[in-house]
């Protein structure tokens, strides 16, 4: 087993995968790849409508659950992340969003430099394959990440198209383009009718690569310093633990929960909670792990008038047969989706400066999404869920060992609306929805409301009944945060503060919420990291 490399990257998702690729393209440097959890190669992964198998399946995600959220009732809410090469984007909805460009402006303003919008616009283009439908001058052309509109275009998500027009939304042919505001039809990392994961579209071209080493399950323990300089990690593999050493650099891209995780069980962190665990101080960032945020999705759900739902394909046999052949063959239909379809960004308040609400539309409804003990998850008729989140949350969580013992999962406290802003925004969300539901366009489709129903109406009804539902966007950021503050954790060239030769490059470094969803920003992220790590071993 080689030990000895110029480059650990530690977590082989979003970011890690990007980073393997451009860190060992020049032959120059020997790189490994470290990541906890097996290989992406499954029929589940790769067919889009596997992910309500993959959720659910500790073969593929790392089955984290939060403590209990004191504003949603004592909820313990379920946040499945990516066990697998390719991590979360090999586990996620697919949904390819670049988000708003003012908002990354912000970053730089903050004193970060270099991270506003024009200087990681080259990254988002760079990584971009747009679909040929678009036009927009914006988009890239040819890079790993195929973006293509989703192949289902059903009449109840016309419906919602034209329904939220109907409301004052603007069509937005393309959210990824000039605006980013609008309704339209969604894009994903969808390349012929297969999920289209960092594994697939940086890890497989660079494999065979002989500066390039990957190890999968092979948890990362800790890293390794000499005084305060990173020298590599140990990680536990076939049994047994093993020590790499990297000669440039140790860059941690596990994830907002495993890269604050690692630094604690290295030493790095709030000196307290280190001593509580028995784990020597080797150096005091008290950010690590804090500042944790999150997009709660809170949804309806309608009983429809058409047979066009994931309800529909998984309560027949008939269907579900002719739905498999059609994607086996052809690779479309709704197996061929993550069954949302379409969605709008708007604004809560005709004041807010941007679109700070995310609403969409989902071809499947459920009590609830993700226990299936008997039968399958979805509602015995057809049936479909809208939803929404705030994309720019105020409330803040965090991200904490609980013991010196590697294999034990941190323990997660998203806070979900323990600001109260954030619940006034997600009822502003829900108050949209049910217009657009009311609206001729969408309510021609629209038997009933099923859950709650149109008589729980009053606003303290209705944020009850998100507290009850409410359920994570997978979005969870911020845990190592960029900036030059007290409570950040890495600098402007993603270093940790205080530490050389170690970096953290993935979302946990976001500074804010993107807009809105993360995977492409986070290979955005990367591609830039890997620019500074190649910049500065020069």
């Amino acid at each position: 087993m080689k030990t000895a490399f110029d480059y650990i990257i530690v977590g082989a998702g979003s970011a890690g995968c990007a980073l393997a690729n451009r860190l060992s393209e020049n032959g120059r440097y020997q790189v490994a790849l470290v990541e906890a959890g097996g290989s992406d190669k499954s029929f589940w992964v790769n067919m889009p409508m596997g992910i309500g198998k993959t959720w659910m399946d500790p073969r593929f995600t790392w089955q984290y659950f939060t403590n209990p959220e004191k504003s949603l009732v004592d909820q313990k809410v379920f946040w499945p992340r990516g066990a697998v090469l390719g991590g979360s984007s090999s586990i996620n909805g697919m949904i390819y969003v670049r988000g708003e460009p003012a908002r990354y402006n912000e970053w730089a303003e903050a004193g970060n430099k270099g991270w506003g919008w024009d200087d990681l616009y080259p990254y988002f283009r760079k990584l971009d394959d747009a679909p040929r439908e678009t036009d927009d001058p914006t988009r890239g052309r040819g890079g790993p990440m195929t973006c293509t509109y989703g192949v289902v275009r059903d009449e109840i998500s016309q419906g919602f198209i034209d329904a939220a027009q109907g409301t004052g939304i603007p069509f937005n042919p393309d959210y990824n383009g000039q605006k980013s505001d609008g309704v339209g039809w969604l894009q994903f990392t969808i390349k012929n009718g297969r999920r289209h994961s960092t594994a697939t579209a940086y890890l497989r071209p660079a494999i065979g690569r002989p500066n390039l080493t990957v190890l999968t399950e092979a948890p990362c323990e800790k890293v390794l310093f000499e005084n305060k300089r990173a020298t590599g990690i140990r990680i536990r593999h076939e049994g047994a633990l093993h020590d790499l050493t990297a000669s440039r650099e140790v860059i941690l891209s596990a994830g907002p929960i495993i890269s604050p995780k690692i630094l604690e069980l290295s030493g790095v962190g709030q000196p307290d909670l280190l001593k509580r665990h028995g784990i020597d101080v080797l150096h005091a960032l008290p950010g690590v792990g804090e500042n944790l945020m999150d997009h709660l999705h809170t949804r309806f759900a309608y009983r429809v008038n058409k047979a066009v739902t994931l309800n529909d394909i998984l309560h027949s046999k008939v269907r579900s047969v002719i739905a498999g052949i059609k994607y086996l063959t052809l690779g479309k239909g709704l197996l061929a989706t993550p069954t949302v379809t379409a969605h709008a960004m708007t604004r809560s308040h005709e004041s807010e400066p941007y679109a700070d609400l995310k609403l969409q539309i989902a071809l499947y409804s459920a009590k609830d999404r993700y226990l299936a003990e008997d039968g399958p998850p979805t509602d015995p008729f057809s049936g479909i869920g809208l939803g929404q989140f705030h994309i720019y949350p105020e409330s803040r969580g965090s991200v904490h060992i609980t013991t010196a013992d590697p294999s034990v999962f941190p323990e997660m406290n998203a806070n979900y609306f323990s600001a109260q802003g954030d619940a006034e925004k997600a009822l502003a969300g829900m108050r949209k929805l049910r217009e657009i539901a009311r609206h001729p366009a969408m309510a021609q489709h629209i038997v009933d409301e099923v859950d709650p129903g149109f008589d729980i109406d009053s606003d303290d009804e209705v944020i009850d009944f998100m507290k009850r539902t409410g359920q994570t966007s997978w979005h969870p950021i911020s845990t190592c945060r960029m900036g030059d503050g007290p409570m950040d954790v890495v600098d402007d060239r993603l270093r940790v503060h205080g530490l050389t030769n170690l970096r953290v490059i993935d979302s946990s470094i976001f500074p804010t919420m993107p807009a809105t969803n993360t995977n492409i920003p986070t290979i955005a992220t990367a591609e830039k990291g890997a620019d500074m790590v190649l910049e500065d071993a020069k």
